[in-house]
């Protein structure tokens, strides 16, 4: 069971501003092309020099050429597969708010990461992509704070560019308004 501590259908701005499933997409092309790269290696490996590979594999009781390239196309198949699942629940469970007086990012599945940054503890908003963000049309949106976590986990990736300037201005306001009501000193 995925644990999700909060309701996602009544409070969370993720709900209203979803993350594009071109990031599902974004995440397993890398592990995926990695995957390949692997496989690739691999079958050089055991076209070189099958010995190594066979005797790898033949305490699993496969010594014959096709079973043993049975064998790994069905290992990195399985490795795509558990692959684009892991990437749907992380989707699926990825979670932001744009609260009264904080913003809260919790990405993750398993062991998964939540930051909460109080508005006025907020340095800088911006909005940006990677090479594959530009191939798949997706933006990030990093809030920065004074702390380490911050760049780490405060971004929200994988939004239309559309959410993207829409999120932006949603923590800019919510930032000018703690502005507004802190004192001068």
């Amino acid at each position: 069971m995925i644990y999700v501590p909060y309701d996602l259908k009544s409070d969370a701005t993720s709900n209203e501003i979803r993350l594009s499933r071109k990031k599902i997409l974004k995440k397993t092309f890398k592990a995926n092309i990695i995957l390949i790269a692997i496989f690739l290696a691999v079958t050089l490996v055991y076209l070189s020099s099958p010995a190594v590979i066979s005797q790898t594999l033949s305490p699993l009781g496969i010594n014959n050429e096709a079973l043993v390239m049975l064998f790994l196309l069905a290992v990195v198949f399985l490795a795509v597969v558990i692959n684009i699942l892991y990437n749907y629940l992380y989707y699926r469970t990825y979670y932001f708010n744009v609260k009264e007086d904080l913003i809260v990012i919790r990405k993750g599945i398993f062991l998964p990461d939540e930051i909460s940054i109080p508005y006025n503890r907020i340095q800088d908003i911006y909005v940006d992509r990677d090479t594959l963000d530009l191939i798949f049309g997706l933006y990030d949106v990093h809030v920065s704070s004074a702390t380490v976590t911050s760049e780490k986990d405060a971004h929200i990736d994988g939004v239309t560019n559309a959410n993207a300037v829409k999120l932006k201005e949603m923590i800019l306001a919510k930032v000018k308004e703690a502005s507004s009501h802190e004192s001068p000193l």
